[in-house]
């Protein structure tokens, strides 16, 4: 163990003064903050200052594995912030999927070479720089969850450059969080350990801790901690929609941006069986009592990488990915019923989604495989969907089997819920705003095998085609294509736009923009980006209610649903044991 890693183990971080030493460069930048002294960089081009591998909690480690963030200490000396930190705990994604000869293709989200640690709770921080130095009025600050089904992912990844959105002016954050077992694991033993009798749901907790940390320390980089938006995509929106939630969050930021993902699935209890689910400290122990002896303390005495693979590869463990519960600390009930009766935060919302969700993530199995015939997909819908069968094959007739699963797909487990958020913030009188994604980029030009190489589909705007917009940086979405266009470039702008104008003064519209109105109920008003923005009217009729209806039935019987069960893999009437366990 380094001396580093020991002084960490004991709360105090040692760092070597690197004052006149040779790792100095021309584009070195020290900063000085409450945690301590930072060495980052200033680009020689754009002007940004970059600070990485920011610690924003104690690394949860041995006797600290599931336990609340606490902040991290300050340290002496000058800390090196010039690289990221590790990722957190997470299976490696293979960079190809094989489904026979000539069926190779390449997995979107595959990111390679990822070093990934339980000492993982790090930030990285652009802020503009001029001169070399920060002098200027406190700017906006944006803070950025990342996606990955709450299994995956980094706030490093290069996906996530925030040097182009800090050029308009503001000041850009991204982070990591437990992931996971790591995140999301309740047993009763460690509720019996917490002051709060709760446990599980600590990835969120991390996220709470990361906007302490800015509230405390974004001032020294030219932040304003008093004027902060959280935005994030997949399951760093479903994030942004349960942070809106946590009385924990509270004064901690006041704009919220939600890009595919609002967590407005059944969520177990943490100590009683709900909604068709046994509770969250029950399945925990299950799961522990398979894997280990010796209850919390044969956990704990687990290898990282070896409670990885158990929590991935067991025979009935749950998805700890989708296993936030409810716990009466971080959250007092089901998100999807805090909305419903209006206690969620009212403050300022961005939400959308695209117009291909089911691309590329149909390689996971999320998406149903495409029926043999009509009237095999016919017979389906009646069996899972009863009385909303007429009503599902108007929005998603039969002429085109595979369209009609990716697009139920979409907007099962994306659009509808999108617009729903966006309608119950309206309900509190909440300022919405809601956009549809639809751009094709040349990435989303190709053709992807779907169903595991049954057939093909275009990619379109798949999920997370907007990111490299919304960061302003198209060309790392299109590096390996050489493919770039003018459309890009202007969309990535003006898209940016509208994300920083909103981080600004919490409305998107700004000179020059097409005007972008709020959404309401009566007109579901909303932006289309396309080749352009395009402010339009009533996004997919009819299919907004179709869910809703679909939402309040499984409600009603108590039948549990989550990212696993949406389109042709959800329901509405109670399928046979055997159906529903396959």
């Amino acid at each position: 163990m380094s001396l580093l890693r020991k002084a960490q183990g004991f709360g105090l971080v040692l760092v070597l003064s690197l004052a006149g030493g040779a790792m100095a460069t021309a584009a070195d930048m020290r900063l000085t903050t409450p945690q301590g002294q930072l060495l980052g960089e200033v680009g020689s081009e754009d002007g940004i200052a970059v600070f990485k591998g920011i610690p924003y909690a104690v690394p949860p480690v041995g006797m600290r594995r599931w336990k609340h963030a606490e902040p991290a200490p300050v340290w002496y000396g000058l800390r090196n912030a010039k690289a990221a930190g590790p990722a957190c705990m997470q299976m490696t994604m293979p960079e190809t999927l094989s489904f026979g000869p000539g069926k190779t293709q390449t997995v979107l989200y595959a990111e390679p070479g990822a070093v990934t640690s339980e000492d993982c709770l790090y930030l990285n921080v652009w802020t503009p720089a001029k001169g070399g130095e920060i002098k200027r009025p406190a700017a906006p600050v944006m803070v950025w969850i990342h996606g990955g089904g709450f299994v995956g992912g980094a706030g490093s990844s290069p996906t996530y450059d925030g040097a182009a959105l800090a050029k308009k002016g503001v000041v850009v954050v991204t982070l990591n969080y437990r992931l996971g077992i790591f995140g999301f694991f309740a047993h009763p033993e460690l509720s019996a350990e917490n002051a709060h009798g709760a446990s599980g749901n600590y990835g969120l907790t991390d996220q709470v801790a990361a906007l302490n940390w800015v509230k405390a320390n974004i001032a020294a980089f030219g932040g304003d901690p008093n004027n902060v938006t959280l935005f994030g995509e997949s399951a760093g929106s479903w994030a942004v929609s349960l942070q809106l939630a946590t009385p924990l969050s509270e004064g901690l930021f006041n704009k919220a941006i939600g890009e595919s993902g609002a967590y407005l699935y059944s969520m177990p209890d943490l100590k009683t069986e709900a909604g068709g689910m046994a509770s969250g400290e029950a399945m925990g122990k299950a799961f522990g009592d398979k894997v280990v002896p010796g209850g919390l303390a044969g956990l704990r005495g687990l290898s990282a990488n070896t409670l990885l693979a158990a929590s991935m590869m067991t025979p009935g463990a749950p998805n700890f990915g989708q296993f936030v519960v409810v716990d009466g600390y971080v959250l007092k009930r089901p998100l999807r019923e805090t909305y419903l009766r209006g206690e969620q935060r009212a403050v300022p919302v961005m939400v959308g989604s695209n117009s291909d969700e089911g691309s590329g993530l149909s390689d996971f199995g999320v998406v149903a495989p495409t029926p043999k015939d009509s009237a095999s997909y016919v017979a389906q819908v009646k069996a899972r969907y009863g009385d909303l069968a007429p009503a599902y094959l108007k929005q998603y007739p039969a002429s085109n089997l595979t369209d009609a699963v990716f697009n139920a797909y979409r907007d099962s487990e994306f659009g509808w819920r999108m617009e729903h958020w966006a309608g119950q913030m309206a309900a509190v009188k909440s300022p919405a705003w809601l956009y549809h994604f639809s751009h094709v980029s040349p990435v989303g030009e190709a053709m992807h095998w779907v169903d595991f190489g049954a057939n093909q589909r275009r990619l379109g705007a798949f999920h997370a085609a907007e990111i490299a917009y919304v960061f302003n940086i198209p060309q790392q979405q299109l590096q390996n294509t050489g493919a770039i266009k003018p459309a890009d470039i202007s969309l990535a702008d003006t898209i940016s736009t509208y994300w920083v104008n909103f981080a600004k003064t919490g409305n998107p519209n700004g000179a020059g923009l097409p005007d972008w109105k709020p959404y309401l109920d009566k007109d579901r008003r909303f932006m289309a980006f396309d080749e352009a923005a395009v402010p339009s009217i009533n996004l997919l009729p009819g299919r907004l209610e179709l869910h809703r209806k679909i939402d309040a039935i499984r409600a009603q019987k108590g039948i549990s649903w989550n990212g696993a069960q949406a389109g042709m893999l959800g329901n509405t009437v109670p399928l046979p044991e055997t159906a529903a366990s396959r």
